[in-house]
């Protein structure tokens, strides 16, 4: 069983935060990770197995003698920092996710090959709930059971959709 602290690790390095974000596009082989995030295919190899280890990549098909990667699971979640086993390392990916958050939204708003419908259909949010502890736990228990049933889908006609949930208390506790 891979723990919070193994995750955090593995997620400690940006270059696998890139491979992981260049993964959501769809399985590719470790050459073509490798130039996506320029990087050479012995490093990149390494990094791929450490991702492995941990449960975030696997192994798909091989092609000849190219072998293909794609995401082990639609989603990386691990707990609040201050409960991990790491809090600092856990507080320095959040901090890892935030940047890569905003500069995912500054390139999106960049983008003009975008028709029409994908600029309707994409979604900004920031939501406000009247949770007690439990309905939040409830909350995403809903919230990864619904991002699963989506994930679930593969198509070769869909596009890769960034999905970032923090749901947190943000008010005084009663």
């Amino acid at each position: 069983m891979v723990d919070d602290t193994q995750i955090l690790r593995a997620l400690a390095s940006p270059v696998r935060q890139r491979i992981l974000d260049t993964l959501r596009g769809g399985a590719m082989t470790g050459a073509q990770i490798a130039r996506e995030v320029g990087s050479n295919t012995g490093v990149l190899s390494y990094h791929l197995r450490e991702l492995e280890a941990v449960g975030l990549v696997e192994r798909g098909e091989t092609r000849g003698r190219s072998q293909y990667w794609h995401l082990a699971r639609s989603d990386v979640r691990f707990n609040d920092p201050r409960r991990s086993s790491d809090p600092a390392v856990a507080q320095a990916s959040v901090d890892r996710r935030l940047a890569a958050l905003a500069a995912a939204v500054d390139r999106y708003l960049d983008r003009d090959d975008l028709a029409d419908d994908w600029r309707e259909a994409a979604l900004f949010s920031a939501s406000a709930l009247q949770l007690t502890a439990e309905e939040l736990a409830a909350f995403q228990a809903d919230y990864l059971a619904l991002l699963e049933r989506w994930a679930r889908r593969p198509r070769p006609d869909a596009t890769a959709i960034r999905v970032e949930l923090f749901a947190f208390p943000d008010g005084e506790l009663r």
